[in-house]
């Protein structure tokens, strides 16, 4: 039993931005009906293919049924919105415009369902100058300053520097389900749906919240900042005999840094640097968990799934998939006392829930689906 069984979302969203979304909304056991073109989505052939499919579509997609619909079709458009009217919430992650042009906008999916939840998921909103840009993650992010700011982080004067993954997409992600999850505790209360626009560079910008205050209250760049300020460096990365560690030491903590490097003041960073360019990595880590300084190996992903704290927090689970095989991947990150996010499909091959769907939903028979067939509206 999921904490989301009794709600159901139907999902248009393809590659990362919505997908991770309406993942996160399965995790929580709600039925994510993923609706494809009849080709499938593009992040089904993100290179290295494994047993034919992307790792990126078996992560995404994982607890969604799978159905293909030409919605460029009218009987496409007319299944999607007689679908709409059995689900509560509606994702899609389209370029704005492009479900009104297929009949399936907000309004439309409206008049056929009052109630509905539907996020519609872009770069730039649904409204303003940028609103009909095309856009990717890296376009919040640059915009908003997430770039310029982790390059700066290295050298004010040098380039911006892109983190690894996607963050552009991924927490604007997040910030949907949010406001999914309130949208839904609203209608509860009142049986009122709404219309929910998540702007990859709005939330980019929230994410970039501290930076943007701290401007914003004192008139420097965090750059500035931290010339002005942090003159003797204790936090951050440093290299070790054999790799690297993250030393977390903030003001307060000086004593037990000094306490576990055997000296009686630190003078200056290159002091530190030395001090852990003479150990192991294990070494600095044992020495500084003993004095209760914050500190972290630097870990390539391989070494972060031996790792014994993740393998006793149980992240990592296996799914099998049919052609790809024993996939093992991050499952639902959060712990809760009544309840346990399962993995409990693997992502959906192409159309593999079409069928079953239109049978048990919408009560099609065999003839009324082999027509669908023939007319190019499923596969």
């Amino acid at each position: 039993m999921g904490l989301l069984d009794d709600v159901r979302v139907l999902d248009f969203t393809h590659v990362y931005f919505g997908p991770y979304c309406t993942m996160i909304l399965a995790d929580l056991g709600a039925e994510v009906i993923k609706v494809e073109p009849p080709w499938g989505e593009v992040a089904r052939f993100y290179p290295p293919l494994v047993g034919g499919v992307s790792p990126v579509f078996l992560y995404f997609n994982r607890n969604k049924k799978g159905i293909v619909l030409n919605l460029k079709h009218p009987k496409g458009r007319e299944i999607a919105l007689e679908l709409a009217k059995r689900c509560d919430i509606l994702v899609e992650n389209f370029k704005p415009g492009t479900m009104e042009k297929l009949g399936l906008g907000y309004e439309d999916v409206k008049k056929v369902k009052p109630d509905i939840i539907y996020a519609s998921l872009s770069g730039f909103g649904l409204s303003g100058p940028y609103s009909n840009r095309p856009s990717f993650a890296p376009m919040g992010s640059s915009m908003s300053g997430w770039y310029r700011l982790t390059g700066d982080i290295i050298d004010p004067e040098g380039p911006p520097i892109r983190p690894a993954e996607w963050h552009g997409d991924l927490d604007p992600g997040l910030w949907a389900v949010i406001a999914i999850l309130a949208a839904l505790r609203h209608r509860d209360r009142t049986g009122e749906g709404q219309l929910i626009d998540v702007a990859q560079l709005d939330c980019m910008i929230a994410q970039t919240g501290v930076a943007i205050t701290q401007y914003t209250t004192t008139g420097k760049l965090p750059w500035q900042i931290r010339k002005e300020y942090h003159t003797l460096t204790t936090f951050g990365m440093f290299k070790a005999k054999d790799g690297w560690v993250y030393i977390g030491a903030d003001p307060r903590m000086r004593d037990r840094l000094c306490r576990a490097m055997g000296v009686e003041s630190i003078e200056s960073t290159e002091q530190l640097e030395r001090w852990v360019a003479e150990r192991t990595v294990q070494e600095v880590v044992d020495a500084l968990v003993e004095v209760d300084v914050p500190v972290a190996p630097i870990l390539q992903i391989n070494e972060t799934l031996e790792d014994p704290q993740v393998k006793a927090r149980g992240i990592i689970k296996t799914v099998r998939h049919p052609t790809a095989g024993e996939v093992r991947l991050p499952g639902f990150p959060v712990k809760m006392s009544g309840f346990e996010a399962e993995i409990r499909r693997p992502a959906p091959q192409l159309g593999e829930h079409t069928e079953e769907v239109l049978r048990s939903l919408l009560g099609y028979g065999d003839r009324e689906i082999e027509e669908l067939r023939k007319e190019g509206v499923i596969n």
